[in-house]
């Protein structure tokens, strides 16, 4: 892990910057509290004059209380920026915004960046897809791909009923993407190259049905003897993920 960069201020601008970003977005008093405990600056967190209270009673000077704290961060103890850096909600959104300054201070960049939950995405969706960030960061892709199965199922479900797609009550992942894409208003023009990218959400339909009996009989969704080897399992969720963005982008959900 190369810290050094983050002792340079020019460098680690942009960082800061996705960190506040971050943090606005989805911290919460216990979010802080935990890291406190974390890292062993409790103390300046409870007793900072303005950062929870700001945050509690929702006053505009919270995001300024965040810089404080990061700045604080970064001139007295690097290694509590680093655990920010790989918090679990905030990790990310870093992939998103910044993935080139999280190869550079030597994160691996190997997957497609994590998938963001709109603030309309259902519960189980939000906490399986939470799930799957958490298992691939500690455990590796195979963990992960039994709760991206089940943000995948969940997501397609809710993407049927926002628009009165009728779908049976226990429609597989594939019957529902499926329906969707032959029957959601966004997914029937494609573009200037329709028929090609028609094409690729034809393969797109491939991976999803293949998700399914990998994730019985290859991940620890059971327990099964013969796991996804790590590249297999690695293009799997790389996979999920892309078909997870494009219909964020193209469905606006």
């Amino acid at each position: 892990m190369n810290h050094q960069l983050l002792h340079d201020s020019a460098w680690s601008g942009p960082l800061i910057l996705a960190l506040q970003k971050a943090i606005l977005s989805v911290f919460t008093r216990e979010d802080w509290r935990d890291i406190g405990y974390l890292t062993g600056h409790h103390d300046y967190i409870q007793n900072h004059s303005r950062l929870l209270r700001s945050l509690g009673f929702g006053d505009d000077d919270y995001g300024d209380c965040i810089y404080q704290v990061l700045n604080y961060f970064s001139f007295n103890d690097i290694k509590a920026l680093v655990a920010l850096i790989e918090h679990e909600k905030i990790r990310p959104f870093l992939e998103q915004s910044i993935p080139g300054k999280l190869t550079e201070l030597g994160y691996s960049t190997g997957h497609v960046p994590a998938v963001l939950p709109s603030a309309r995405a259902s519960d189980v969706v939000r906490r399986a897809l939470t799930d799957a960030d958490q298992l691939l960061a500690s455990s590796g892709a195979t963990s992960a791909i039994d709760r991206l199965h089940t943000a995948m199922h969940g997501y397609l479900r809710s993407a049927c009923q926002d628009v009165g797609i009728s779908i049976p009550s226990n429609a597989t992942l594939t019957q529902a993407f499926k329906e969707l894409r032959t029957h959601h208003p966004a997914l029937q023009s494609l573009g200037s190259h329709d028929k090609e990218v028609g094409k690729i959400l034809t393969s797109f339909a491939s991976v999803l049905d293949a998700l399914n009996p990998i994730r019985n009989h290859g991940s620890v969704a059971h327990p099964n003897d013969r796991l996804i080897e790590l590249p297999e399992g690695t293009l799997v969720v790389n996979a999920v993920r892309t078909i997870f963005h494009y219909l964020n982008q193209k469905l606006d959900i």
